[in-house]
This record gives structure tokens, C-alpha cells and sequence, in this order.
């Protein structure tokens, strides 16, 4: 059995700088992604305000898919207290070297195995961070409006992993346009970010 107290707090914590520092960088702080990778490492924060989201309306394909796409963002946040390898990482480090080598039926599992395993418990114990923080009214801007925030796999090791957490995250209506985020649905989606600013 995994003990995750510490890797919990970690992403807590981080989360907390990083929306901080995004705020102070952009007081119209509209969307939020954590960068994920394959290997079980930490994950990068990168956010837009309405303004950089008004911006890539209207018809230039190109600029919308911008929109879409966290690692070409202009707003990144770094906790600068925190030492590499980081909090994150070290703490899902410290678990991957705890796991039970023998799963329910007795059986040995592979290593390939744990590693899914607690990749997945990772992404979950973040999205419920992310939603113990929006239940306490963090993740809103100043106007009372919700910041959008996925989780976002930037090296597309996992292509359903910005839909998946975006749906977890989200209601429904939005989540159903973020599905269509390269089409009519991310037009939607970003025409109302950037209603924020009129």
C-alpha cells in the first residue's frame, strides 16, 4: 500500500506557488495546465490570461492552436525555493521505490506494471488536489470567474490525458467543447475567455 501524504502535500504546495506566481504575472489569469511527461517525474505549470486569449480568436487556425497547446504558452510558474530534482519528483521517486512487488493474487508484478500503476494514482491524487483547491474557491479570478485547469501530457505520451482530466476538472458543457478544442468547440471556449475582457 502506497503511503502518498507527502507526495499529496508536494502537489499541493506546488500548486499553490505556481497559481500565486501566475496571478501575480497575469491578473487576468484564464487557463492553467500541468505539463506531465512519461517518466514519472514532476510536472511543469504553465498558464494565459483572457488578454493573451482574446488575442487568438477569430480566424487564424494557427493562433487558436496555440490556445490548445500549454508548452507555447507565454506564462510559466517555478516554486523558487524548491531545489531540484523538486518536491514532486522526489516524492514520486521515493514511491516508486516502495512498490508491492506482489499484487492481490500472489502474483509477481513487473516493473513496467507498478509504474502504471502509480502513474495513475499520480494524475489522480493531482486531480484531487486541484479540486480540493477549486472547493475552497482558489482557482477563481477576481471577477468570480473559474480559471480553467487540465492536466496536459506535453510529450503526447498519453493522448487522452488532456480530455481525461480536462472532464474531471470541468462541467460538462465545457468539457464536451474542450473535445472539439481544434475545432467549433475550442472557438466557443476561447470566445468566452475572451468575453472576460469586455
Amino acid at each position: 500500500m502506497f503511503d502518498f501524504a507527502r507526495l499529496d502535500a508536494a502537489i499541493l504546495h506546488t500548486l499553490r506557488v505556481c497559481l500565486a506566481e501566475l496571478r501575480d504575472a497575469d491578473d487576468s489569469l484564464a487557463m492553467m495546465a500541468c505539463g506531465m511527461v512519461e517518466d514519472l517525474t514532476g510536472f511543469f505549470v504553465a498558464g494565459v490570461g483572457a488578454t493573451w486569449v482574446a488575442g487568438r480568436t477569430g480566424s487564424n487556425a494557427e493562433k487558436a492552436e496555440w490556445a490548445w497547446s500549454p508548452s507555447e504558452w507565454p506564462l510559466f510558474a517555478k516554486d523558487s525555493d524548491d531545489a531540484a530534482p523538486g518536491r514532486v519528483t522526489s516524492a514520486i521517486w521515493a514511491l516508486s521505490d516502495t512498490h508491492p512487488t506482489i499484487d492481490g493474487a500472489g502474483q509477481e508484478q513487473d516493473a513496467d506494471a507498478c509504474t502504471a500503476i502509480l502513474r495513475r494514482h499520480y494524475e489522480n491524487r493531482i486531480v484531487r488536489a486541484i479540486q480540493q483547491m477549486r472547493a475552497g474557491g482558489e482557482f477563481r479570478d477576481a471577477a468570480g470567474n473559474d480559471v480553467w485547469i487540465w492536466l496536459h501530457s506535453a510529450d503526447d505520451a498519453d493522448p487522452e490525458l488532456d480530455e481525461r482530466s480536462f472532464a474531471a476538472l470541468q462541467v460538462v458543457e465545457l468539457a464536451r467543447d474542450f473535445d472539439d478544442r481544434f475545432g467549433a468547440g475550442g472557438d466557443r471556449l476561447l470566445a468566452r475567455l475572451a468575453a472576460r475582457e469586455t
